[in-house]
């Protein structure tokens, strides 16, 4: 299995004057490093929770249909990030390897959470016949195109890892650390967002 980002956010959900706000820094010198701790940090929080925060692309690949993810009749898969907005593409490969489109009327998408990929019955899920890598699913994820549409807890746990990447007067030494673990703060605000594993 891969995940593949295949159209990145067009913004980040906190922004420069955001993070130098919560930071306390009132000069410029640093915009760059900044805006590299709130790419980082919000690529941390996406990681940790499945969740995709700004609308964003996605191109899962597949050997076969994961069983942990399907649905009990074997009918329907749940997407990797969430919240799903739309499936774009699916295609199975032959055994030459050819690429071969599913047609849209065979499917429809289950949008939010946890965001599924449903066969239309009579229609099953289409089974590849190459043995790796065999299907591939093109999809939408986030929860809209700005930061006004990520939640709040959200946000505030991107300026938190921020905070922390950051350092501040102890700077030096957690660089030297290198700790990247989540502090407590990011926990907690993550804890709801965390897909339990069933």
């Amino acid at each position: 299995m891969a995940l593949t980002l295949t159209a990145a956010p067009a913004v980040e959900p906190v922004s420069l004057a955001e993070a130098k706000a919560f930071l306390r820094v009132g000069h410029a010198e640093e915009d760059l490093l900044i805006g590299d701790l709130i790419t980082a940090s919000r690529q941390q929080v996406e990681a940790l929770t499945g969740l995709a925060l700004i609308t964003q692309s996605w191109r899962e690949t597949l050997d076969a249909w994961p069983a942990r993810r399907l649905s009990a009749c074997g009918q329907a898969v749940r997407l990797l990030r969430r919240p799903l907005v739309g499936v774009d593409a699916v295609r199975v490969r032959d055994g030459q390897g050819a690429s071969t489109p599913v047609d849209p009327a065979e499917y429809r998408t289950e949008p939010g959470e946890p965001g599924r990929l449903v066969a239309i019955l009579p229609f099953t899920l289409p089974q590849p016949q190459r043995p790796a890598g065999g299907i591939e699913i093109d999809f939408t994820a986030g929860f809209g195109t700005s930061a006004v549409t990520v939640p709040a807890s959200l946000r505030e746990a991107i300026l938190q890892f921020v905070a922390h990447r950051y350092g501040g007067v102890e700077r030096a030494e957690s660089a030297r650390r290198s700790d990247d673990a989540a502090p407590d703060a990011v926990t907690a605000l993550l804890s709801p967002w965390r897909r339990l594993a069933i």
